[in-house]
């Protein structure tokens, strides 16, 4: 188990362009202990992309209770908005999984999928937190508190799937992921940006996405395959993924049903 940890550290230091700065829009009282969460949460996301981020900008995040959080690149560095500042630790760690996945897609382009890839990646960083805290030196303090990471990810999860039919939470419940699958293909819309339903949308398909091992490597860099590319516009759009990159991880993505032919 040390000998497993110890790899996946240095996996993760080397696949992290750099650490994360929290500023000093954190509380003085929580912020230290918050630090040392982000340092971990960075080498989580680093030891599951294995990769470089598409840019190569230092990360600074601040707090900021009353908006949603948001992550948005700036000149000469990637910015992250998070809402949960205090001891809520849970939920900072959750927000901050799911901004970072967003940096290793890239962050200047989103949609559905991408999405639905983030909330699927925060719950993977929740999981595996509450199990590594108990051993990781530089959170010996939270060893008391890591079963309440996967707690929030569970009661997360429960409160978007508890507002689908009972048919859905059934496929869930029994693990008949080829329907889910196919009930994913025809809802997709509803998965887009200024749906009613978005949110649940991808939190339905990040439980599937998680029905079986995940290279979340391969996704590096996904979200900027789209028309037109971030080379030719670099601000931020939401724009749909181009065909080519559906197909390409279609064994994948066709969990959440998108590119298994419907």
């Amino acid at each position: 188990m040390y000998r497993f940890l110890f790899a996946s550290l240095l996996c993760a230091v080397s696949a992290s362009a750099g650490p994360v700065y929290l500023d000093d829009s954190f509380p003085v009282s929580t912020r230290p202990t918050l630090q040392a969460l982000a340092d971990d949460v960075w080498d989580l996301i680093g030891m599951l992309f294995h990769n470089q981020p598409p840019l190569d900008l230092p990360i600074y995040c601040f707090y900021e209770k009353s908006e949603a959080p948001l992550t948005t690149v700036e000149d000469d560095r990637i910015t992250i908005r998070v809402t949960a500042g205090d001891t809520h630790y849970a939920q900072f760690a959750f927000q901050l999984a799911h901004e970072l996945s967003h940096v290793m897609l890239d962050p200047r382009r989103s949609n559905g999928i991408v999405e639905t890839i983030c909330t699927a990646l925060s719950y993977e960083v929740l999981d595996r937190l509450g199990e590594r805290v108990t051993v990781s030196p530089q959170l010996s303090w939270l060893t008391d508190y890591a079963p309440h990471f996967a707690e929030y990810r569970i009661a997360d999860q429960k409160s978007y799937l508890d507002t689908f039919p009972e048919e859905v939470r059934t496929m869930v419940a029994e693990q008949r992921w080829d329907e889910l699958s196919r009930y994913l293909a025809e809802h997709r819309k509803e998965m887009e940006a200024g749906a009613s339903r978005e949110r649940a949308m991808q939190t339905l398909g990040a439980v599937a996405l998680r029905s079986a091992p995940v290279d979340f490597g391969q996704f590096t860099g996904l979200a900027a395959c789209t028309t037109p590319s971030v080379a030719d516009r670099p601000k931020f759009t939401i724009r749909p993924l181009n065909r080519e990159c559906v197909d390409r991880f279609a064994d994948v993505l066709c969990r959440i049903g998108r590119g298994c032919g419907n």
